[in-house]
């Protein structure tokens, strides 16, 4: 294949404001050729225009002027942009001056921050990701603490980060216990909360107790010392400085800021003055457990990771539109998680995955059940079966005589070991020679999406009409739209069924059957079936994501979640007809008779409601259903269910 040149990226940010940034530009080195470019002033936004001419991509750290200028300029068009906005940027003015058009992902680093962002400014869904800020764990000297009376502070001191709750609450603690101290590593943003502190601590009598120690240059050698990290924000993208402490093993005390019990374990996080107080002076204290948790779930390894999926993803500056390139992709994404998250939905998670394989299978198994008296005898071809989810299915069914063509070495070398008796070959689809005599099911699963280039689409499909039997049958699932709706992805293509159509007819094949197999737990890209309640789709897709990332619930929790959800899902597209993601399409050589399918045969609706009502009262017994995001959900579901 020749040696694969890196992609150049360059990284946009104004001086000073490049915390972020650091870790990530070190780390990324060597994967790619990377130039940071600082501007200092406006007369030097010049230079945005030599580092676009470059870069095959380029990022944008925050959301403010220089993506402003940047994605107006006309080389814009023919270059990637990437622009991570955090969280200030959200309510001041410079999301409504980018040209969002030519912009082609929007990394956010909280899911709070993306819904406002999305909810309130012109931006295409599709291009939003959420990648939460990292913490480099070799930074942060872990020593093993005990429960002691320092507090910490760290960052600035303004109305955002709760200055008079910070104050009044460190004096309650001093009231409980006259032996805390409250130490501050930061800056006042604003004189008006400088004369305050400078006058309540007096009138509070806190000066012996209280001390303000400015920015620290040494954040790390200035915690080694202090118990606990006090945070007292009204909102936070994530509140890195509690993060870090937490990763020096320090007690974290934090204020429930706007989207904080999505970051963060509920017994981490206070409503009242009260609370705050117990928390700290409660003998409780684990710092395995607070180090643990950042880098389970924050580490600059997990966000270095996400990031490169993006890049990834991105085709190079010398033909935009050049086809994606499927070998390298898939070749990274199976060898680093050759697991359901690495050939399902990045990001999503095991128990989302799950239930998206699970509408698949069932859906599948119905059409199959219809299509062929005993599938054992029947010659079998899977196209990309990655990690074998629906071989093992296949195997399960009794077939005897399978193959699998996969792009990737790995997936070619795991499932011959796996299944013996089955062939498997590393090759590309749209060539012929991988496909040897007549078969009677031909199976893909979201494999014909990542054909960016239509002549090849329609080569495999050419491969697929030459090589079904005369009474044979080709079974797709992919996203297919039914309003010509585009993807925003360079690695997916999302088609309309017409233009599948007009492929079919000239290949001699015939569209026998679609049926919907999701509505909001794959990303519901044709909401706008739903009219006005478009939105309560997009909202439920990410009010799903976000309950089954949350910490506080166990894995038998979240299946119990995922069994209510997806009856709910089954129980939408059954009542409505209608799906908003993937379709299954049954195709068959011209001039058979068709298969015809009863949306009943798939969707049992007496076992569903059923379903729905056992997992729901499970639910609402352990008081999940009682959960502010579930209860979001809930309210989402009711409103799409009643259109």
């Amino acid at each position: 294949m020749g040696e694969q040149l890196q992609k150049k990226i360059a990284f946009f940010v104004r001086q000073g404001a490049d915390d972020f940034l650091e870790d990530i530009v070190l780390k990324l080195q060597g994967n790619f050729e990377i130039r940071k470019v600082t501007i200092n002033s406006n007369e030097e936004l010049k230079l945005i225009n030599q580092g676009m001419a470059w870069a095959d991509i380029s990022w944008f750290e925050w959301c403010d002027n220089l993506v402003a200028y940047g994605s107006k300029l006309p080389i814009a068009k023919d270059r990637k942009i990437i622009c991570r906005l955090h969280s200030y940027e959200a309510f001041i003015k410079y999301p409504a001056y980018v040209n969002w058009s030519s912009v082609d992902k929007v990394i956010f680093v909280s899911e709070n921050i993306m819904n406002y962002v999305l909810e309130n400014f012109s931006i295409d869904k599709a291009k939003a990701v959420c990648i939460p800020n990292g913490v480099n764990m070799n930074k942060w000297t872990y020593l093993e603490r005990q429960p002691g009376f320092k507090v910490a502070y760290v960052g600035y001191i303004n109305y955002k980060k709760g200055a008079m709750l910070l104050l009044h609450a460190f004096k309650a603690l001093y009231e409980r216990d006259n032996r805390y101290k409250l130490y501050i590593a930061g800056k006042f943003q604003d004189p008006r909360d400088s004369m305050y502190f400078e006058q309540m601590i007096r009138e509070l009598g806190l000066q012996d107790n209280y001390y303000f120690e400015d920015w620290q240059v040494d954040l790390e050698g200035w915690l080694k010392d202090k118990d606990y990290i006090l945070c007292t924000s009204l909102l936070e993208s994530q509140n890195m400085s509690v993060m870090q402490a937490m990763a020096s093993g320090i007690k974290p005390i934090v204020h429930n800021f706007v989207g904080a019990k999505a970051i963060y374990p509920e017994k981490y996080v206070w409503n009242t003055i009260d609370e705050a107080v117990e928390m700290i002076a409660e003998k409780d204290y684990n710092s395995p457990e607070y180090r643990s948790y950042i880098e389970n779930n924050y580490s600059l390894e997990k966000q270095l990771e996400s990031i490169k999926q993006v890049f990834d993803a991105m085709p190079s500056a010398e033909n935009k539109t050049a086809d994606f390139d499927y070998y390298n992709y898939w070749s990274k994404r199976l060898n680093s998680r050759f697991n359901l998250e690495g050939v399902g939905y990045i990001g999503l998670g095991d128990e989302h995955n799950r239930l998206l394989y699970q509408g698949r299978l069932e859906a599948l198994e119905a059409v199959l059940n219809i299509a062929f008296d005993n599938l054992a005898d029947k010659r079998v071809l899977e196209l990309g079966p990655g990690i074998g989810i629906f071989t093992e299915y296949f195997k399960d069914k009794g077939v005897k005589d399978y193959s699998g063509i996969d792009i990737v070495e790995k997936s070619v070398l795991e499932m011959s070991k796996k299944f013996p008796n089955y062939r498997f070959m590393q090759g590309d689809i749209t060539e012929d020679i991988y496909y040897s005599g007549k078969y009677d099911l031909i199976f893909a699963s979201s494999v014909l999406l990542h054909l960016t280039n239509e002549v090849n689409y329609e080569k495999t499909l050419c491969n697929l009409s030459n090589h079904l039997a005369d009474a044979g049958v080709i079974i797709l699932i992919d996203p297919i739209t039914m309003i010509k709706t585009k993807s925003a992805s360079a690695h997916v293509v999302i088609r309309d069924i017409n233009d599948i159509n007009h492929v079919l007819d000239r290949e001699e094949l015939q569209l026998s059957m679609m049926l919907p197999i999701a509505f909001f737990l794959n990303y519901p890209f044709d909401n706008a079936l739903l009219r006005a309640e478009g939105k309560s789709a997009l909202e439920a897709f990410q009010t799903v994501s976000h309950l089954f990332k949350l910490n506080e619930f166990s894995d038998e929790d979240k299946k119990l979640m995922g069994r209510y959800i997806f009856n709910r899902e089954k129980k939408l597209i059954h009542d409505s007809g209608i799906g908003l993601s993937e379709k299954l399409l049954i195709i068959q050589k011209k001039g058979n008779p068709q298969i015809s399918i009863d949306m009943k045969d798939v969707y049992h609706i007496e076992s569903i409601e059923a379903a729905i009502s056992d997992a729901g009262e499970v639910l609402r017994k352990n008081n999940t259903m009682s959960h502010p995001i579930f209860e979001k959900l809930e309210e989402l579901l009711q409103k799409m269910q009643k259109r």
